[in-house]
């Protein structure tokens, strides 16, 4: 390396007192918005109203479906698209309260059998 281009990468890779302040906040912040992201999660997961409605988002989502659409590969993107979504809701929730999903998952399977015994009625 020639001097002009050593002392051109030292300087580029200097890091002075400020930046090195602001990488710092910007990482706390970033941190911050994770845990209040986790804390929202538990909170909503905490009440049988709350995991009613995570359950209808991932019903929506399609979690539990097929993607795939027979000779429609662009429904069949659009439709896997919209599941990772769900899958990602679905990890975040089996990382951070396991025990949630799976009492969201019997409350649900009771609702929809009371559904379906007083629509059959």
């Amino acid at each position: 390396m020639t001097h002009a281009a050593t002392s051109t990468f030292a300087a580029m890779s200097a890091v002075g007192p400020d930046q090195s302040a602001d990488r710092a906040a910007k990482a706390e912040a970033i941190k911050l918005d994770k845990r209040n992201e986790v804390d929202e999660l538990l909170w909503l997961m905490s009440d049988p109203r709350g995991r009613r409605f995570v359950w209808r988002l991932l019903q929506g989502f399609g979690v539990y479906q097929l993607s795939y659409v027979p000779g429609d590969p662009a429904h069949s993107a659009f439709n896997e698209g919209r599941r990772n979504e769900g899958l990602k809701l679905m990890s975040q929730i089996m990382e951070h309260c396991p025990a949630r999903l799976t009492e969201m998952q019997k409350e649900a399977s009771k609702h929809e059998r009371r559904s379906s015994i007083s629509s059959s009625k």
